[in-house]
């Protein structure tokens, strides 16, 4: 059995290198004897070789590698809005008010608003200190450019307008007003009409339920005020009193479309009313055949109610005992008992204009709640026929084109149940767009209805002027589309001076 050497003799044939207390390698002896053998005889001070010994003992000292510690992101406090500035009045509050005019600010604004200025230049610099003296949030400021480009006014960016902040140091508050601004009004637009109340009433009626399509009251408030606040700046800074009148309409309309509005949105989204869809569910129209009975068929995605037709006649037989007249009653059952009922759709007509609201009485509401406590009581709505100008013509023969022209167009007169629930949202004035039905007994009913109107409804060739631009003449083969067709600006012109619908400026 072979003994371990000893260490004695395995540093003898080892290049081992021990430490000593501060972990720093001592030299093997026995090589260090060796390469004193083998190098000269060294002259210098020994305190220089002390130096170099040390500074080769600090070459070979081993260091720990630490890992650096990542950084931490600060974390960006969100400021209050107060700080914010949201918390600030925009001007647009129900009680607010314009601060009084200074002799300074009222002698200024003379020499702006001067009636000897034409009026776009006017209407230009008041647009421009309307929206310096308001804070305009994004959602109230896209309904206010787009009301500003429906009445003509041009909204973006000028071409070669832009200017750098030495030339903005340069300025003073009014040049660095109109550099800022983005609305303008061409020249060639001064010559067209100006009616405030029309195009009030073309935006908030015609353009503003399309676009925007309004889901909550807010939303047509903030369309209505805003548009108010901007007319009565103007009436109170005197910038056009030639149409101080006019202007006074349109803050009317803005009223009337703010309480009228709101209630078109609600009964296109929850009509026709359960008679209405009874009557369709059994004699023709949007809801005839939709109902499987016994639920054979479900949509577990359609959460929508299905009328059946045993509740559809039960429904309907209710409202004639309840509203209708006894001439009504009888014959609706006198055709029911033989089914020779029938529903025949009204032509030539859009939908219609309701004439008079009549609520349910103490008595209908004491019946329904006797004999169908289940059921909502019904009432009756009046109305007469009504046709689309902002939609194209009915397709005529030559004579009743002639006939229509001369007012000879059939008028139709209508009487529909509707429900109280429904009820409270018409008005007289309203127009509702939907398919009428008459049933050969007299009685009338309405299908699923496509959208309603204000009492206001006003149809103007703005809406199709947003985004029009000029055409361009390929035939000259010039890049700039700058010149005409031979006679095509002429004819436009003539043609928006036949049209007097358009009018220029808010």
């Amino acid at each position: 059995m072979e003994t371990p050497a000893s260490p004695s003799s395995l540093s003898q044939h080892l290049p081992i290198r021990t430490k000593d207390s501060n972990g720093l390698q001592q030299p093997d002896p026995a090589q260090s004897a060796e390469e004193a053998d083998k190098e000269p005889a060294n002259t210098e001070n020994p305190q220089s070789e002390a130096k170099e010994g040390e500074d080769d003992e600090r070459m070979t000292t081993t260091v720990d590698w630490v890992e650096p510690e990542p950084k931490k992101k600060k974390k960006r406090k969100t400021r209050p809005k107060s700080k914010r500035g949201k918390n600030k009045p925009t001007g647009f509050e129900e009680f607010y008010v314009d601060a009084p005019i200074t002799p300074e600010e009222h002698k200024e604004e003379r020499s702006i608003y001067d009636v000897e200025r034409p009026i776009i230049h006017r209407m230009e610099d008041a647009i421009l200190r309307f929206q310096k003296n308001r804070r305009i949030e994004s959602e109230r400021r896209e309904i206010f450019t787009k009301y500003l480009s429906y009445g003509g006014v041009d909204v973006g960016p000028k071409m070669f307008g832009g200017v750098d902040d030495r030339e903005l140091q340069e300025m003073d508050s009014e040049q660095i007003l109109m550099a800022r601004g983005q609305t303008s009004i061409r020249q060639d637009r001064a010559d067209l009409a100006v009616d405030f109340n029309a195009v009030v009433k073309g935006y908030l009626t015609s353009f503003f339920p399309f676009y925007f399509n309004p889901e909550t009251e807010d939303m047509v408030k903030l369309a209505t005020v805003t548009i108010r606040n901007f007319l009565s700046y103007i009436l109170y800074h005197d910038v056009c009193p030639e149409y101080k009148e006019n202007i006074d309409e349109a803050r009317t309309s803005c009223d009337i479309a703010g309480k009228e509005l709101w209630n078109n949105q609600q009964i296109t989204a929850e009509g026709p009313g359960n008679f209405n869809t009874a009557a369709s569910t059994l004699f023709g129209g949007f809801f005839f055949d939709l109902y499987v009975e016994d639920n054979k068929w479900e949509n577990t995605k359609d959460e929508t109610f299905r009328m059946s037709n045993d509740i559809a006649r039960k429904v309907v037989k209710f409202a004639l005992a309840g509203t209708g007249s006894n001439e009504q009653a009888i014959r609706f059952q006198e055709l029911a008992n033989t089914n020779a009922l029938r529903a025949m759709r009204v032509e030539d007509i859009d939908g219609f204009e309701v004439t008079t609201v009549i609520l349910p009485d103490d008595k209908t509401r004491e019946f329904y709640q006797t004999h169908a406590s289940d059921l909502y009581p019904v009432g009756r709505l009046l109305a007469r026929a009504y046709r689309d100008p902002g939609k194209p013509g009915f397709d005529l023969s030559p004579e009743e084109s002639l006939e229509w022209e001369n007012g000879g167009a059939p008028m139709h007169e209508f009487e529909f149940f509707l429900e109280e629930s429904l009820l409270k949202y018409c008005y007289p004035g309203m127009k509702v767009m939907t398919s009428v039905w008459e049933l050969n007994c007299g009685l009338h009913f309405f299908d699923e209805i496509f959208t309603a109107y204000s009492s206001l409804y006003t149809v103007l060739f703005n809406d199709l002027m947003l985004g029009w631009k000029k055409p361009k003449d390929l035939r000259g083969g010039g890049d700039d589309g700058d010149e005409e067709v031979d006679g095509h600006e002429k004819e436009c012109d003539s043609k928006e001076a036949e049209d007097g619908d358009i009018e220029q400026t808010l």
